[in-house]
């Protein structure tokens, strides 16, 4: 069973989006040199070739962003109701942040947390304003640590 600490909830921005920004990015300046390359010499037609290409991969790469652009904005948003969670427990509870781990990434009802040596099940109301910890007892000890 895997438990999610604060750290690893606030740090979920993922490597992919940067690398899709840093192809847009350079999609965007070889269409530059190329249409560049091609107003220079207008007779020849491979530049214009090149110029098209490069504009409509960068359109699709930008299409492609905008769509996950959405979704991660819904994860980020369930990231970040669990990082406030994890944070209201804590001062609750009266123990530091980091002593805090949760079985899952976004506050779903039975999620288990970790305060210490104790284990607690949430209950949520119907809302989702207000809550109640159950303890719970694990039957099978074997918890990986992402922090």
């Amino acid at each position: 069973m895997n438990f999610y600490g604060i750290n690893y909830l606030q740090s979920q921005s993922n490597i992919d989006d940067y690398l899709k920004y840093v192809f847009i990015f350079g999609s965007l300046v070889i269409l530059v040199i190329v249409f560049g390359l091609y107003m220079r010499h207008r007779l020849q037609t491979k530049y214009r070739d090149l110029s098209i290409i490069f504009l409509l991969l960068l359109l699709f790469a930008l299409g492609v962003q905008y769509s996950d652009y959405q979704n991660n904005q819904v994860r980020h948003s369930r990231f970040s109701q669990m990082v406030n969670f994890v944070q209201g427990i804590a001062k609750e509870q009266a123990v530091e942040v980091e002593e805090i781990f949760v079985s899952s990434t976004q506050l779903v009802d039975g999620t288990l947390v970790k305060i210490g040596e104790n284990f607690y099940k949430v209950n949520l109301s119907a809302d989702q304003g207000s809550y109640t910890l159950t303890r719970a007892y694990l039957m099978n000890e074997k918890i990986v640590m992402n922090r």
